[in-house]
């Protein structure tokens, strides 16, 4: 039989006289349709826009919809739009959920507080970007009622779950409570590319790819030995002209590390007769 059907399908084929109460009821889940079924599904506008992608439970979204329905406005944008920049699926969640609504859980401050992802639009007040946070205070019911799957016990393991394309944008930024984690010692120089090879550099800033570890001469010392020498091996005499190489000047590379790190003393290789 089809009694477990989460869609009804089979019922809704039947003449409207024959169907239970006459006609269907389906609860008010929200995003624009009282009639609306109770599962959700991804719809993209005309525009196929994804930053103007949302979640509905419209009989006719649902019905031709080609992803599995999720049981909840929440959950569906969660999986379709999280990366969304301005937040605007989550933002047109309704009911008990919506974003704005107050939270009933505080913990803010707390020393074991857990870190939560913030979404542009969202919270009370709301985000005006993406990051990672340890104040609840701000954030809706919605986020609080799901802290065991959605908290994070660092800064680092919710930016790295939530926004890796942010690197140190997001694990660099200052909590509200708390302290920044300390910089790894062992965070050395690595070659970071610019758009091209002449404008590369070599960074410390403890944003290298995680592969880098695994791969030989990528990573350098996290001092002035290091730094010279991973622009020597990856960007030697980049920046320089045929003739300006061995003129005593130094390459991109070295120019960029000595402004990031005033420390070193490092100077141009001794003038040669140039290249004709």
């Amino acid at each position: 039989n089809f009694a477990d059907q989460k869609l009804g399908y089979c019922v809704s084929q039947l003449p409207t006289a024959m169907q239970p109460s006459g006609q269907p009821t389906f609860v008010n889940l929200g995003f624009n349709d009282l009639s609306g079924l109770a599962v959700w599904v991804p719809v993209w506008p005309p525009t196929n826009s994804y930053e103007s992608g949302y979640c509905s439970n419209k009989k006719e979204f649902v019905n031709s919809a080609y992803t599995q329905p999720l049981d909840s406005s929440i959950e569906c944008c969660l999986k379709w739009f999280s990366m969304q920049k301005d937040g605007f699926c989550i933002s047109q969640v309704e009911g008990n959920y919506q974003p704005s609504s107050t939270p009933t859980i505080i913990g803010g401050g707390l020393k074991d507080a857990k870190f939560f992802p913030r979404f542009p639009g969202v919270g009370t007040p709301p985000a005006t970007e993406r990051y990672c946070d340890n104040d609840h205070n701000v954030l809706p019911e919605w986020q609080m009622e799901n802290y065991d799957s959605m908290g994070f016990d660092t800064q680092d393991e919710c930016c790295d779950a939530w926004f890796p394309e942010l690197g140190t944008a997001c694990t660099r930024r200052l909590p509200t409570f708390g302290t920044l984690a300390p910089t790894p010692a062992s965070c050395g120089f690595y070659p970071k590319y610019s758009l091209k090879w002449e404008t590369g550099t070599c960074v410390n800033d403890c944003d290298h790819p995680p592969n880098f570890e695994s791969v030989s001469n990528l990573l350098f010392s996290n001092d002035e030995a290091g730094g010279i020498e991973c622009c020597d091996t990856w960007f030697e005499n980049n920046g320089l002209t045929q003739q300006q190489i061995g003129s005593a000047r130094l390459s991109y590379c070295l120019e960029e590390l000595v402004v990031a790190n005033p420390t070193f003393a490092i100077t141009a290789p001794p003038t040669r007769a140039p290249v004709s």
